[in-house]
C-alpha cells in the first residue's frame, strides 16, 4: 500500500513539474509573440524545453508568422503599386485632356486662320479618342479583376483567328516599314476557347510589338505538341524587367513617354489565365518573345 502511495505521489509530482514547464513555455511563447507583434522584426518564436506537441505548436505559430510577413510584404508592394497606378492614371488622362483643351481654346480665340482650324480640330479629335481609349482600358481592366464569370467556350480555328487579327494590324506595320511574319505547322488548329477573349489577347500582343518593337514581328503557331503561340521581335527598350512585364501598370520610361498605360499585357495575362492557358516572356539574344500556351482541344 505504501509503495502504491509513493508511486502515486511521484507521478503527481512529475505531472506538476511537467505542468509548470508547460506554463513556463506558454508564458515564454506569449512574451515572444507580444515582442514580435510590437516591433518590425523577422524573428521567430524559439524554445528550448518544448516537447513534441509543444514543438509542433511552435512550428505552426512560426508558419503563421511567416505567412503574415509574406502577406505584409505583398500588401506593401500592392500599396506602392496602387500609388504608382493612381499617378500614372492621372498623368495618362491629364495629358490628352490638357492638349485637347489647349487646341480647343486656341480655335475658340480666333487667332488662327480659318484654313488651319480643320487641322487643329483633327488634333483635338485625336486627343479625345486617346482619352476615350485610356478610359475604356481602365474600365475594362477593373471589370476583369472584379468579375468572377466563366467565359463561354466554343471550338475555334486558331490559325484563322490569328490570320484575321494579323490583318487588322497589317497596314499599321506596313506604314512603319515593318512586316508581320506568320509561321504555322497546320492550316487548321482547333482549340476550345472564347473567340473574343483570344482575339483581344492577340490584339494586345501584336499591338505591343507595334508600339515597343523594331523590325518584323514573327508569330509562330505550333499545334504538334500542345498549342503554343510565340510573338517575337526586337524591343525598342532593352531595359525590360521580364519578371514584371505582365504586372498591372508596369511600364518602362520609354513606354510612359509614348502614353502607354501598361494595361495591354496585364489584360492579355488575365484573359489567358481565364481561358485555362499560360503566358510568359523571355528576352534572349536581343529578341523579346511572349509565349502563349493554350489547353488542347
Amino acid at each position: 500500500m505504501a509503495l502504491a502511495v509513493g508511486i502515486l505521489i511521484f507521478a503527481v509530482a512529475v505531472l506538476l513539474f511537467l505542468l509548470l514547464i508547460c506554463q513556463y513555455e506558454m508564458k515564454n511563447i506569449s512574451r515572444q509573440l507580444e515582442s514580435i507583434m510590437e516591433s518590425d522584426t523577422n524573428r521567430l518564436v524559439h524554445t528550448v524545453g518544448a516537447g513534441g506537441a509543444g514543438r509542433r505548436l511552435i512550428n505552426a505559430v512560426n508558419a503563421v508568422l511567416g505567412k503574415m510577413r509574406r502577406e505584409g510584404i505583398a500588401y506593401r508592394q500592392k500599396s506602392h503599386d496602387l500609388e504608382l497606378m493612381m499617378t500614372n492614371i492621372s498623368h495618362d488622362l491629364r495629358t490628352p485632356l490638357t492638349s485637347a483643351m489647349g487646341y480647343a481654346s486656341l480655335i475658340r480665340s480666333g487667332e488662327i486662320p480659318q484654313e488651319e482650324q480643320a487641322r487643329e480640330l483633327a488634333i483635338v479629335e485625336q486627343r479625345l479618342l486617346r482619352l476615350e481609349e485610356l478610359i475604356n482600358s481602365f474600365f475594362e481592366f477593373s471589370k476583369i479583376i472584379s468579375e468572377d464569370r466563366k467565359p463561354e467556350m466554343e471550338q475555334i480555328n486558331l490559325t484563322a483567328l490569328l490570320e484575321e487579327t494579323i490583318a487588322h494590324y497589317y497596314d499599321d506595320y506596313c506604314e512603319r516599314g515593318r512586316m508581320i511574319i506568320f509561321e504555322n505547322d497546320r492550316t487548321k488548329c482547333m482549340v476550345y476557347s472564347n473567340r473574343n477573349m483570344l482575339m483581344r489577347v492577340f490584339e494586345n500582343l501584336i499591338g505591343n510589338g507595334l508600339k515597343h518593337g523594331e523590325g518584323d514581328l514573327c508569330i509562330v503557331l505550333s499545334c504538334s505538341d500542345g498549342i503554343r503561340i510565340s510573338f517575337s521581335n526586337k524591343p525598342v527598350d532593352e531595359d525590360i524587367d521580364v519578371s514584371r512585364i505582365f504586372d498591372e501598370f508596369y511600364t518602362t520610361d520609354i513606354s510612359r513617354s509614348k502614353g502607354n498605360t501598361g494595361l495591354g499585357l496585364a489584360i492579355a495575362k488575365q484573359f489567358t489565365r481565364m481561358l485555362g492557358g499560360k503566358i510568359s516572356a523571355e528576352s534572349r539574344g536581343g529578341m523579346f518573345t511572349i509565349i502563349v500556351e493554350l489547353p488542347g482541344k
